[in-house]
């Protein structure tokens, strides 16, 4: 029997102090959706990173 995936989603907006981090900690995960909600810092760029 194959294990189910586990998807993590972060909704976020101008977050760049604490992203980077953010992501960092659920690297167990098997997805990670990030939804930007119009940042207007490097929000977008540290995510796709």
């Amino acid at each position: 029997m194959q294990q189910p995936l586990l998807s993590v989603v972060i909704n976020t907006k101008n977050s760049e102090a604490f992203l980077d981090k953010a992501l960092k900690s659920v690297t167990f995960a098997d997805e990670i959706v990030v939804v930007d909600m119009h940042s207007t810092d490097t929000t977008q760029k540290i995510a796709k990173s």
